[in-house]
């Protein structure tokens, strides 16, 4: 499949990089319309209800840390938070400078941090970047070896139903500082691929990313589970106490290690 070219081009000099190597930088831009502090009181109220002697919380696929920020705002916790981005580990970093979070660069498909937590999250389409159930399968075997019997682990994932529902949001820009970027997606509903293309200007250096993910559906996240150390607490349809369906747009699943 071929992109659409762009609004813009950031021009022939542009290095082709790995994902978030460059939007990094540009990261807190992009999603300065996510609520981080809404996604924040939706995950303290899951621990509330699901975990409420949490402490040791782990966080795979990290990004920023504004979701980090924003629950220890909450709730006091010891966090451990982890990207597969060494870049976006280094902005997280020094957000939370002072803050008690550790951090490791690790793919959440596997890795072993040989410690364990009581609770683990993976939100904001984390799950969407594997391209397999045996992806998803690899990693809540690599979380449930850091969450003893009994602890928890939120994830979210986005579905199809997302991808169909809002291709009008699939072009943006914006501009920040040293810092611009130019967004454009395509979603191949045949083979259930999400791409999307940034092309990026950080401090005068020009750059484009290709970023692939899979609508997972439902069901596939479910099969993804069963044959794993997790049964399921809940499924809600996105930041709600209702369940989930094939038709929400966004999934938030509870799941318990036995």
């Amino acid at each position: 499949m071929t992109m659409p070219e762009p609004p813009r081009r950031a021009g022939p000099d542009s290095a082709d990089v790995e994902p978030y190597t460059a939007l990094a930088a540009a990261y807190d831009l992009v999603m300065e319309h996510v609520d981080y502090d809404a996604w924040a009181e939706y995950v303290d109220g899951l621990l509330d209800t699901y975990a409420p002697a949490a402490v040791e919380v782990l966080e795979v696929g990290c990004g920023t840390g504004m979701l980090a920020k924003n629950l220890l705002g909450l709730r006091q916790l010891q966090y451990f938070a982890t990207d597969l981005s060494e870049e976006m580990v280094r902005e997280a970093r020094a957000r939370l400078a002072g803050w008690p979070v550790e951090f490791a660069v690790a793919d959440f498909r596997r890795f072993d941090l040989r410690r364990s937590f009581d609770a683990a999250l993976l939100l904001y389409d984390g799950i969407n970047y594997l391209m397999s159930i045996d992806e998803v399968a690899q990693t809540l075997v690599s979380v449930r070896r850091h969450v003893p019997h009994g602890g928890i682990f939120v994830l979210d994932q986005s579905t199809p139903a997302n991808s169909l529902n809002n291709q009008s949001f699939f072009e943006d820009s914006g501009v920040s500082g040293g810092v611009s970027y130019v967004r454009q997606s395509l979603y191949d509903e045949e083979t259930m691929r999400h791409h999307t293309r940034f092309d990026l200007v950080v401090d005068g250096r020009r750059f484009r990313e290709h970023h692939v993910q899979r609508a997972h559906t439902v069901a596939d996240i479910r099969e993804a589970i069963y044959g794993t150390d997790w049964s399921i607490e809940a499924a809600f349809e996105g930041f709600t106490r209702d369940p989930a369906t094939e038709d929400s747009e966004r999934v938030h699943w509870i799941l318990r290690s036995v």
